[in-house]
């Protein structure tokens, strides 16, 4: 049987011991790489510093553990697999901008197991575990109760370099919904669906490390995760459409 308790316990501290770093890099656009002509594809010297942080914490811990990280990090094999995004929020990070976080995730074959989405910046730590509830700081948090998707407000994420999939989504958006943001963070923009700050969530251009904390997060809110197809999401799931439950239905509609 898991050990859902432990595995949440040695996430939590490899992130503790993370945020330091997170912090004395917030705003410093010293040391960036740019990894490709694509926009978006800023990494600092901070990314992989905190990835390599979490990788030692998580492999000294649970060494028969599968990892996976946006900055490279990669270990096969096992029933377990583990999700990091150093830094989701990459550029809002080097810029100084309040909208970044620190995501791990554990998953095993029946999907999300554990999810962490810390925000040193603003002192919020988001966490849930499988059938355990969701939480901010240590306190429960609900999705909202709104029902009609008219009176939405959300978030929205894409690739930058596909003017046509960003047109059609934006389109789709403003003609069915109240409101919307691009905050750029795609775990943070989860949780906040899963704390009932906005009432959904859609990015047509993500990777699991992208999503694989915060869609725990936001089940165990009460709330529904799907791909924009209305597919359950999987490792290999590049989209990620995140509602309260109620709008859901009528969201992927909008979207076909």
């Amino acid at each position: 049987m898991a050990d859902t308790q432990k595995f949440l316990e040695v996430a939590l501290e490899a992130v503790k011991k993370a945020e330091p770093i997170f912090l004395k890099s917030f705003g410093n656009a010293e040391k960036i790489e740019i990894k490709s002509d694509a926009v978006g594809s800023e990494v600092s010297r901070a990314d992989k510093e905190i990835e390599h942080i979490l990788t030692e914490a998580v492999s000294g811990a649970f060494p028969d553990h599968a990892i996976m990280g946006e900055e490279g990090a990669s270990k096969s094999g096992s029933f377990y697999t583990w999700y990091f995004d150093p830094i989701d929020g990459t550029t809002n990070h080097i810029r100084g901008l309040h909208h970044c976080a620190i995501s791990v995730a554990l998953w095993d074959a029946h999907g999300p197991l554990v999810g962490i989405v810390s925000d040193p910046v603003n002192k919020v730590c988001f966490t849930a575990t499988r059938g355990g509830g969701a939480f901010k700081n240590g306190r429960p948090i609900r999705v909202s109760h709104l029902t009609s998707l008219k009176k939405g407000v959300g978030a929205l994420g894409w690739n930058w370099n596909d003017a046509r999939s960003r047109n059609a989504l934006l389109d789709a958006i403003t003609k069915n919904t109240y409101r919307f943001r691009v905050f750029s963070g795609s775990g943070l923009e989860l949780c906040f669906v899963a704390a009932g700050i906005l009432d959904f969530f859609v990015n047509i251009n993500l990777h699991i490390w992208d999503m694989a904390a915060a869609s725990l997060i936001v089940t165990e809110a009460g709330g529904m995760v799907t791909d924009k197809k209305g597919s359950d999401l999987s490792a290999l799931s590049t989209s990620i459409v995140a509602t309260n439950t109620k709008i859901h239905g009528d969201l992927l509609a909008a979207l076909k």
